[in-house]
């Protein structure tokens, strides 16, 4: 029969490491709420602190802290008991584990519309800058012919004929920059606010023909969208008008 003595002590040893690992962490846990709310509080004061040797000092602590947790939470693995320690590393790791689910998720989705913008405004200035070419181009036909040339072919040949200054060589005044596509170009005759026969002009370059319609597909859509329902404009770039004579006003310019 097998005696056994249950009043002998264990022999249970503190597992230290993952013990302090577990409160760096939650230490660091603390400082960083305890940061944010000053931060918003001296916000809301009106003082910038994005700069200063307070906010500097701040980071420099909770990340060593916070670095400390991960280092003896890690080494805490390795002694027991271990709740301490996988509580610690939990804890260090969610920073990491939000840092990338905001890199993969959701700053794309907040980076797109920026740098939907920034293509916006540097694609549409190309298009004005070749788009007041032509009209440049048929200006000076007009001037010559008292009518607009009716096709880029004609334009080209008057061009070669009768140099005009230009940004832009000739050959390459019908296209669109950034695309391999024409401008939309329409002439004809009409009659003007006093009754008489003139001719007009229209030239245009939809948003589809010289945006990234792959890229950017929703933001095109929603864009041509708010042009037209909301703000009742041509979505795109033009001057001129297939209804009258308008001296060829671009829509940039009002």
């Amino acid at each position: 029969m097998t005696n056994t003595d249950f009043s002998a002590p264990r022999d249970i040893t503190p597992n230290r490491m993952g013990t302090a690992g577990f409160a760096l962490s939650i230490g660091y846990t603390i400082l960083f709420i305890l940061y944010a709310i000053v931060a918003e509080a001296i916000a809301n004061a009106g003082i910038h602190m994005t700069d200063s040797v307070f906010s500097y000092l701040s980071m420099v602590l909770i990340l060593n802290v916070w670095l400390l947790g991960l280092i003896f939470s890690i080494g805490g693995l390795r002694s027991q008991p271990k709740g301490k320690a996988i509580a610690g590393l939990i804890i260090s790791l969610l920073p990491i584990i939000l840092f990338l689910f905001t890199a993969i998720i959701v700053s794309p989705q907040i980076s797109t519309p920026i740098r939907f913008e920034n293509e916006l405004k540097e694609r549409k200035t190309q298009a004005i800058e070749r788009i007041k070419d032509v009209r440049t181009a048929q200006r000076a036909f007009r001037a010559e012919y008292q009518r607009y040339a009716e096709d880029f072919d004609e334009l080209e040949r008057f061009l070669h004929a009768n140099p005009t200054e230009l940004r832009c060589d000739i050959e390459q005044l019908r296209y669109i920059p950034n695309s391999d596509n024409e401008f939309i170009m329409e002439t004809g005759f009409t009659k003007t606010s006093s009754n008489r026969t003139g001719p007009f002009i229209e030239v245009r370059a939809p948003y589809k023909l010289f945006l990234d319609t792959i890229k950017y597909r929703r933001e095109i859509i929603d864009l041509i969208d708010d042009e037209v329902n909301n703000f009742n404009r041509y979505p795109g770039i033009k001057f001129g008008s297939m209804e009258e004579a308008n001296n060829e006003v671009g829509n940039w310019e009002g």
